[in-house]
């Protein structure tokens, strides 16, 4: 806490500050920030940030925040109140009535771009059927054998007790990776993936922790060891690929296991065919709330 202390007291007229909610909270309750005068709240990465792990911290910042009910008390001349700004490829459940508690939900805009939910036509994606038995080894031809590129590998797994015992795997066949999973220490993860962006080492194996919030741009091949239980996930995990700044277009391989993932194969297909939005990737906002295309949204 003491580097938030003195990063605070070396710059106190600052206009912009970024932080976690654990951080935010701490300094919130040793007072040594104050929010009744902020201008704009955002949570970015707001699917993240409003599960379990951190939604009493969030509703705990946003309890310190003056939130406003409408856009007037947003430019109001005299006693201006907080404009709060949500961000996210998707939303979860409970997001309208987290935020009924603190702003008036049928005076709350939405905007959407226009290929929200798209998957990006020039990632490749392919769906390998096969066996449980046999992913390991397909998996080390994939690392072994990328293609021809040689860039950074993801692989995502869904469970951290995966991620592990596919590492010792990757040890005994003498391949250099990193590991990354949410029971390590927060320090740990940071100076992992730093290691992964340096190019240190190509290949991650890693949980839906490395699929946001990540630069990745180097990435060129993620490979889903674990398919995904949602869509949501699997649109986070191969957002991780073909980005901005990428030398490359990517490609996206998938490990189709169970009978349960072939409905979810089936309208990732459908979508990526059709060049349409992946189904069901609104969140379950009880009250819905006006819509506003980002393209129409830039002309007023």
């Amino acid at each position: 806490m003491a580097s938030v202390k003195n990063q605070l007291r070396s710059d106190p007229d600052a206009d912009l500050l970024v932080a976690t909610p654990g951080a935010l909270c701490k300094a919130l309750r040793k007072r040594m920030v104050k929010l009744e005068k902020l201008s704009c709240l955002v949570l970015d990465e707001a699917d993240t940030l409003l599960d379990v792990t951190f939604l009493d911290l969030v509703e705990e910042v946003l309890m310190q925040a003056p939130i406003a009910h409408s856009p007037k008390e947003v430019a109001g001349q005299w006693d201006t109140k907080t404009q709060l700004v949500i961000v996210g490829a998707t939303f979860p459940d409970g997001l309208g009535q987290l935020l009924s508690k603190f702003t008036d939900l049928g005076r709350f805009l939405t905007l959407t771009s226009k290929n929200l939910h798209h998957l990006l036509p020039h990632v490749q994606q392919k769906f390998i059927r096969i066996k449980g038995s046999d992913k390991v080894s397909e998996l080390l031809q994939l690392i072994k054998n990328p293609g021809p590129s040689s860039g950074a590998i993801l692989v995502f797994c869904n469970s951290a007790s995966t991620v592990n015992w596919l590492g010792y795997i990757l040890d005994d066949h003498k391949i250099k990776h990193l590991r990354l999973q949410g029971q390590m220490p927060a320090a740990m993860r940071a100076g992992i993936f730093t290691t992964f962006q340096k190019g240190e080492r190509n290949v991650l194996i890693c949980t839906d922790l490395a699929s946001r919030g990540l630069d990745t741009s180097h990435v060129e091949l993620i490979v889903n060891y674990d398919f995904p239980s949602t869509l949501q996930d699997y649109l986070h995990r191969v957002g991780r690929v073909g980005r901005v700044g990428s030398k490359v277009p990517g490609t996206v391989v998938s490990f189709v296991t169970y009978r349960w993932d072939v409905d979810l194969v089936r309208k990732i297909e459908t979508a990526a065919r059709r060049r349409t939005s992946l189904p069901g990737m609104k969140s379950a906002i009880k009250e819905p709330l006006p819509e506003t295309d980002l393209t129409q949204a830039d002309k007023q």
